[in-house]
């Protein structure tokens, strides 16, 4: 090969130097594959690399909630719309896209999906894809197969398919987002819990995954316990034999304070709690302490899919829960997403000011507002 070598570098540089005009103008777009991140990193020994570095990149994110999770898309007072798509992605690395298929498909067992109201999600995924930010698809507020009484305006069906409807919910939705970007992850479930907790939701979520897998053998998929995703399930937790899996944990610790004043629970927690003293603090770090001990046994990373504080809560002591908690899962190499962006319940952002709550936003996203 060593005599082609001076007429080939010549060639070889003449052709760099005609391209370099067209790589101006058309800049190549590629898919990036997830970039390894300094610092801590989580056990991996049973998962792949690739869902390991995508574990690592996921980073910081919100919940883009109360929009196409509600029964209807506007009737808990906010919409996904585009300022608000674009709002979250210029900020968050990850959008967690919580999303109420199982309200807007046939009440038999095949589920078949409406397919406005699939084009609708398709429209928000691709949207925040073309920004470049990670994006976590789930079903959310599936309430009868939980066995929890039904929201308004939310579709009844009988019991005996509750469960293969999330089966066949899956195989579309996988189907539908076979060829969409590495970026997209699936979650099976939102916070399995009451029917679902133990071992009937082992079993179940063994049966969707093998539905998401005939499509999408190698997408990442969040997989979380019972308990409605507290690390304290993560015992019961028994995940199918697959490489390509997070575990998505939910923590809402302390509760009296995060919950205070809610309407939709009862009875309705006092207000005027305070945050974060040394119990408070304890119990924000023991329930992720859990996940990162459970994670450095069984080797599969884990994601914070939820934590937020009401709006009843003092600003201040807001600003203190969101500053911990974001501090105590990164000290654990833990992506997270807040709950949630712009809705009634803990919003970084007001859509009728388009403008951030600053306060909250440096408590979560700016690196010198962490102690």
């Amino acid at each position: 090969m060593t005599p082609l070598m001076p007429t080939w570098r010549p060639v070889r540089a003449a052709a760099m130097l005609l391209l370099l005009p067209l790589l101006v103008i058309f800049p190549i777009v590629a898919q990036a594959a997830p970039q390894a991140q300094a610092g801590p990193r989580q056990a991996c020994h049973a998962v792949s690399r690739a869902a390991c570095d995508t574990a690592h990149a996921l980073g910081r994110g919100v919940n883009l909630g109360n929009m196409l999770d509600a029964p209807r898309e506007g009737d808990w007072g906010v919409r996904a719309e585009p300022f608000l798509i674009e709002a979250a992605a210029s900020r968050f690395q990850t959008v967690r896209l919580p999303v109420r298929w199982s309200n807007h498909a046939a009440p038999t067992a095949d589920a078949t999906l409406d397919e406005a109201f699939a084009r609708r999600v398709d429209a928000v995924v691709d949207a925040l894809l073309a920004r470049g930010v990670w994006v976590i698809l789930d079903v959310h507020h599936y309430s009868q197969v939980f066995g929890d009484p039904l929201h308004p305006r939310e579709v009844e069906v009988a019991p005996q398919v509750v469960d293969e409807r999330l089966v066949n919910l899956w195989k579309q939705i996988a189907r539908r987002y076979q060829d969409r970007s590495p970026r997209l992850l699936f979650e099976l479930l939102n916070e399995p819990h009451r029917r679902l907790d133990g071992e009937p939701w082992n079993l179940l979520a063994a049966r969707a995954l093998a539905a998401v897998r005939a499509t999408n053998p190698t997408r990442v998929v969040l997989i979380g316990p019972g308990d409605w995703n507290h690390p304290r399930a993560l015992p019961q937790l028994r995940l199918p034999a697959d490489r390509h899996l997070i575990v998505a944990v939910h923590t809402y610790d302390p509760f009296g304070f995060t919950h205070q004043g809610v309407t939709w629970r009862t009875p309705v927690l006092p207000t005027g709690v305070g945050c974060c003293d040394a119990t408070q603090r304890q119990q924000v770090v023991s329930a992720l302490e859990a996940a990162a001990q459970w994670n450095r046994t069984h080797g599969v990373p884990v994601h914070l899919g939820e934590f937020g504080a009401h709006v009843a809560a003092d600003m201040d002591a807001r600003v203190a829960y969101a500053r911990l908690v974001r501090s105590e899962a990164e000290r654990r190499a833990m992506g997270w997403a807040w709950w949630e962006f712009a809705a009634d319940f803990s919003p970084v952002y007001d859509p009728r000011a388009r403008a951030w709550i600053e306060p909250l936003r440096r408590a979560l996203l700016d690196d010198k507002d962490v102690r």
